[in-house]
């Protein structure tokens, strides 16, 4: 419990500082088009939330990760997923992109810790299959991207590609779950966008809140929901 009280503590202390380089990166971003003839057409979202709402949804997130994964290298390495996820999560609502220098550190970060908690648990298993996950979950997120074009970007195939790593740590369970929350989450919040008025059929919306959302299900419930559908 004090684990997840001290991790709980950090996370609102980082939240309190997300609010900058969220602004700074969609000033950097915005304007900019996705895809070939996919314009930013797009929901007048709100403002990026004030310091203390960022503060109390990241240690929120961070207390969650802390209670259901216990401590070791691999919760700092979700933790560094989580806190980067509400910047990402953010910036690509208010401009459809995902940048590649978050995506990209956040992918080292991951193999670097996974891989020393592999070598310290001597579970090198785990890791085979956190690679092998990574490279699933980012070329299924490609084939769609592919088929359905404006649907998904390189951007959400890169952040699939991180947390598919993460995920499938803790089990294909975890990355199965973890993958359908995404869609449903995104489905739901399409329809609830259609419903009131806030999106046409050819609106093009982001889908890294939702792919990271799902993610945070698949490790909080995973196993459960996987188990009642198979009924296990």
């Amino acid at each position: 419990m004090s684990s997840t009280l001290v991790c709980a503590a950090v996370g609102f202390a980082a939240g309190l500082v997300l609010r900058v380089p969220v602004e700074r990166m969609v000033a950097g971003m915005s304007g900019v088009t996705v895809g070939v003839g996919v314009r930013l057409g797009r929901p007048a979202w709100p403002r990026v939330p004030v310091a203390p709402v960022l503060g109390v949804v990241t240690g929120g997130v961070f207390g969650l990760l802390a209670w259901r994964l216990g401590p070791g290298l691999d919760l700092l390495a979700f933790l560094l997923v989580a806190a980067a996820g509400v910047v990402l999560a953010l910036v690509d609502i208010h401009t459809l992109r995902l940048p590649d220098s978050v995506i990209g550190v956040l992918l080292l970060a991951g193999l670097t810790l996974l891989g020393m908690e592999a070598l310290a648990l001597d579970d090198f298993d785990a890791y085979a299959r956190a690679l092998l996950g990574s490279l699933v979950l980012a070329t299924y997120h490609f084939a769609v991207a592919v088929c359905r074009r404006g649907s998904l970007g390189l951007g959400d195939v890169k952040l699939a590609a991180v947390l598919g790593l993460h995920l499938s740590w803790l089990g294909w369970h975890v990355l199965i779950a973890g993958a359908l929350l995404s869609f449903a989450c995104a489905g739901a919040a399409a329809v609830l966008l259609l419903a009131t008025r806030r999106a046409r059929l050819d609106t093009a919306l982001p889908f890294g809140p939702h792919i990271l959302v799902g993610a945070l299900g698949g490790v909080l419930c995973g196993e459960q929901l996987v188990g009642a559908y198979a009924g296990w």
